[in-house]
């Protein structure tokens, strides 16, 4: 029987956040003395590990009430809701918090805002802890296909957040979908450890004929390894060894595990492919079969060096995870920094660098000291944010958030803060459509001491590019210029239009050629829109603009029209000496009462109608007055008039020039 090859990746194991919390409850075993410990929830997805836990005294309960008080209760990795881990830690019972540091980013970014696309497995138990630190809107998805059936139903600021273990794959695809709309703000969540093993397996199955994946059939991380490795190979996923089928066939055989699957697991499943079936394992180095943790024991052993809070330190980069960058102080502690400290740029620092950071908390029981980068750096960048307010610089940063009163903003790891009055040139600017834009901004004040405080504003840069537009366009302005404008707002009377540098009124009566009721029948804030100077007054400042296209000017356009022509018009009012009529669009022409009819007519009413079309002959176009007179009369057989008629009713002897003072033949407005 031929030989096959088994190959491993090379991320197995555990992960970090399992590994953490398996020593820690270890630990307290041993302390004990035999009395029970209790999980909220299973700490991994893995029957054995559980069964072996069970051994020892420690087992699953989710019902507060029923855990004994005063007992030692661990949260697991995935964590839990908001209102559970309060509850807990408001019971007496001595809690252990061991979720994923990953995942406390996640709550923290959640708790932010009032939608929350969470993409995921929602019967997962880190979706559920994630859920139950949302504010109000939660929508949960776990491909592509969930995402497109409510992308549209956002309109309010929304963030995207993913399980820490979710596929890197259907997450990418879904991005793509998400920054299509504005609303949306996407964090990328995933551990950069899964992300690590997911492309490893991907990897390694496409040179695979046969693939294992070893993880507990409830294991949402180990069923993806189990997806992506079935897209390239045949795959099987087993639990322990006493799962593996016959092996005939295969030249070579990929195997990975999910992060909740033990070293001792890992090492059985092999040990019994090369054993049992007589095959021959090959050299795969130990280091392949490692978990993502640093050994915080051995470094308890090297020195008795001790720090304390607040204290500067040096050391070296030891191990990088998806969530913390351990270092080595040389000493008793070993140090962790966040990755989150290093979102700028996490790829920045790699093992074996030398880091300064300065001790924020140590934990002597565990050996550990959390450090902090970001402080160090921000003392440096604060100098030169009080140099560059010094010098007037112009500097660069991505908005992180909108808070009451204003805008964070973040600079080189340096949290600035923007008034609302310093956002904008007008009043009551939407902030919530910074959130995520880089944005330029000045340095307007600084206050150093123990609470630093930096304050910027992007309005100093607005005035100075508003007052060089200013004095641009009145050293040039002239009427009858063309501009590109934006309409900032609306009134009743007409439409205020920017044309960069100032605003000037587009009047109602200025809007179009033709009669406008209501402004925003033609314009709305925000649209971009064609306007020509119609007037100014260098000392006021006022403009006057017009959208009015002279080339469409009805009183050109009815140039084509001679007295005497015959045309077909449309009665648009009547009134008691005559009936106004639509000649073309934006002229409006008479008809005299006298010239409806070669008969005596008392009332118009009683020959026209509104919205009546007839022939009439135009009489008069007076451009100067821009008047039009029209005659039905003309168009019909002269009849004698009787004498008694005329002295009865002297109506048809008013003429055009008898109209009411004020009434314009222009408009029958």
């Amino acid at each position: 029987m031929d030989k096959f090859v088994i190959t491993t990746t090379d991320t197995i194991g555990f992960c970090f956040g399992v590994k953490r919390t398996m020593d820690k409850l270890y630990e307290e075993i041993e302390k004990n003395n035999g009395d029970r410990i209790f999980t909220f929830g299973e700490i991994v997805h893995n029957p054995d590990v559980n069964e072996k836990l069970r051994k020892n005294n420690v087992f699953i309960c989710e019902d507060i009430d029923k855990i004994p008080s005063g007992s030692k209760v661990f949260i697991r990795t995935h964590g839990l809701p908001k209102e559970i881990v309060t509850k807990l830690k408001a019971s007496g019972l001595k809690i252990f918090d061991m979720t994923c540091p990953r995942v406390v980013r996640i709550h923290e970014i959640v708790s932010l805002y009032d939608s929350v696309i969470i993409t995921g497995d929602k019967n997962h138990p880190e979706v559920d802890g994630i859920k139950g630190h949302c504010l109000n809107k939660c929508y949960i998805v776990k491909n592509v296909e969930e995402l497109n059936n409510i992308i549209s139903k956002i309109r309010t600021p929304t963030v995207m957040v993913s399980q820490t273990t979710f596929n890197t794959n259907t997450w990418s695809k879904m991005v793509e979908i998400a920054e299509k709309n504005p609303f949306i703000t996407v964090k990328n969540t995933i551990c950069d450890a899964t992300s690590i093993r997911q492309k490893q397996v991907e990897e390694l199955a496409r040179q695979s004929d046969f693939f294992v994946v070893i993880g507990g059939k409830n294991s949402s991380n180990t069923n993806k390894l189990y997806e992506i490795a079935s897209q390239y190979c045949e795959t099987i996923k087993i639990e322990k060894k006493e799962d593996l089928p016959e092996l005939f066939g295969y030249k070579k055989i990929g195997l990975s595990s999910g992060a909740s699957t033990p070293a001792e697991t890992i090492e059985e499943v092999i040990n019994y492919m090369e054993n049992e079936n007589g095959k021959v394992l090959n050299e795969v180095p130990e280091t392949n079969i490692k978990e993502e943790d640093f050994d915080f024991e051995k470094a308890l052993e090297e020195s008795l060096m001790f720090i304390h809070n607040g204290q500067r330190v040096t050391g070296t980069v030891s191990a990088i995870t998806g969530t913390e960058i351990q270092v080595d102080l040389g000493g008793k502690h070993s140090g962790v920094i966040p990755v989150s400290e290093f979102e700028n740029d996490p790829s920045a620092v790699k093992v074996g660098d030398t880091v300064e950071a300065i001790v924020i908390k140590v934990n002597d029981s565990e050996g550990t000291a959390l450090l902090s980068k970001r402080k160090i750096d921000a003392a440096k960048n604060f100098e030169k944010m009080q140099t560059a307010m010094e010098n007037n610089e112009t500097l660069t940063g991505k908005v992180k958030e909108a808070v009451k009163g204003g805008l964070i903003v973040n600079y080189s790891g340096i949290r600035v803060f923007i008034p609302a009055s310093h956002v904008s040139l007008r009043r009551n600017a939407d902030l919530e459509k910074y959130v995520g834009e880089d944005v330029n901004f000045r340095i307007i004040s600084t206050t150093d001491g123990k609470r630093r405080r930096i304050v910027g504003s992007m309005k100093a840069i607005l005035l100075e590019e508003k007052e060089k537009l200013s004095e641009q366009l009145w050293s040039e302005i002239a009427v009858g210029k063309e501009y590109e404008g934006t309409v900032v707002s609306v009134t009743s009377f007409g439409a205020f239009v920017n044309i960069g540098g100032a605003d000037g009124l587009v009047h109602i009566t200025d809007l179009a050629w033709t009669r406008v009721k209501n402004v925003t029948d033609y314009v709305n804030v925000g649209d971009k829109v064609t306007v020509r100077i119609k007037s100014f007054d260098p000392e006021t400042r006022k403009i006057s603009l017009t959208m009015k296209n002279p080339e469409e000017d009805p009183w050109e356009l009815i140039k084509k029209y001679n007295v005497g022509d015959v045309i077909t018009v449309k009665v648009i009012k009547i009134m008691p000496y005559g009936a106004f009529v639509s000649v073309i669009p934006g002229i409006d022409g008479l008809i005299h009462i006298s010239q409806l009819s070669n008969k005596r007519v008392a009332n118009v009413s009683d020959v026209l109608s509104v919205n009546q079309e007839v022939d009439a002959k135009i009489t008069e176009i007076d451009y100067d007055s821009k008047k039009v007179s029209l005659s039905i009369r003309a168009l019909l057989p002269e009849e004698p008039i009787e004498e008694d008629s005329e002295k009865e009713d002297s109506s048809e002897s008013i003429q055009t020039e008898d109209i009411p003072e004020g009434v314009s033949v222009e408009s029958a407005e």
